[in-house]
């Protein structure tokens, strides 16, 4: 798979975690209570490994839940792109919401575009558990039409949806999102905070800076970290951070640049670096 993105890592996981959590679960709960399901769920798993392509779309049409979850899991494990549209067809079909998050983690490890139009649905859901799930799983496919669907996304009523959005702008690196995402860190979406260090261009960097003092400094933190840290933006634009940090002054600002002159890994004479250094030696401990 090419694109790896922390969300696809987490659902790869979490394919795996039905056969993790009955080996986990045997040390919690007495062997003989969870024998029975631990068997059944390792041989579902090593089932599930070992079908073909057509055994897996087959099995989504099967009667029990079981089969349905064990085509689900094949075609996640196949990786082939072929099974984004039966998949989205078995889903708009109406699966239990176990199902539904499995079918969901399965289309983000495939991470195809195509799956955009059932995610963008899916993102309309009526559990905001599942509208965070889409959101998540579209970051992994990035299909066209992402950047509306996900800026919409910021205003849900629940904050879990707001911040998977906000999270899911960023990892795409939407930077036509940045003023939908600087509305969202004044409405109190820390996830936008670092979404905008991802997305920001030079332009934009004083208007994210603007939101200090009046956006908490452990956000500002993380979304200044983001900026500093890329190397596609030019030195004059984080210049403009580190300089803001030596105007601040405070604990929490010689924190940060403490630790971004340790992360940076560059020569001692990039100027950046060298900015941030003697900004230090000027601020007060």
């Amino acid at each position: 798979m090419q694109y790896a993105s922390p969300m696809v890592r987490r659902a790869a996981r979490a394919l795996r975690s039905l056969t993790l959590g009955a080996a986990v679960s045997v040390t919690a709960v007495s062997v003989t209570a969870v024998s029975v399901a631990a068997v059944s769920s390792f041989t579902a798993h090593a089932e599930a490994q070992s079908l073909g392509l057509d055994e897996a779309l087959a099995k989504l049409d099967a009667e029990t839940p079981d089969d349905v979850r064990m085509g689900i899991e094949g075609l996640g494990m196949l990786g082939s792109p072929r099974g984004v549209d039966p998949l989205a067809a078995r889903i708009r079909r109406g699966l239990p919401p176990d199902l539904l998050d499995a079918a969901i983690d399965t289309l983000t490890v495939l991470g195809r575009p195509e799956a955009g139009p059932v995610l963008f649905e899916l993102a309309a859901h009526r559990r905001p558990a599942v509208r965070t799930h889409a959101a998540q799983a579209i970051a992994a496919c990035r299909p066209r039409g992402a950047e509306r669907v996900l800026v919409a996304a910021l205003s849900d009523l629940d904050p879990g949806v707001r911040g998977a959005a906000a999270s899911a702008l960023g990892e795409l690196g939407l930077a036509g999102a940045v003023d939908s995402l600087l509305l969202a860190l004044d409405r109190d979406v820390p996830e936008a905070g670092p979404a905008l260090g991802r997305t920001v261009g030079p332009s934009e960097v004083p208007a994210l800076l603007s939101r200090l003092g009046r956006v908490p400094f452990g956000t500002m933190r993380a979304a200044l970290g983001e900026v500093l840290a890329r190397r596609d933006l030019p030195a004059r634009a984080r210049l403009e951070v580190v300089s803001r940090m030596a105007e601040l002054a405070t604990p929490e600002a010689r924190a940060f640049l403490e630790d971004a002159v340790a992360s940076m890994g560059v020569p001692s004479s990039d100027p950046v670096r060298r900015a941030a250094q003697d900004a230090l030696e000027r601020i007060v401990r």
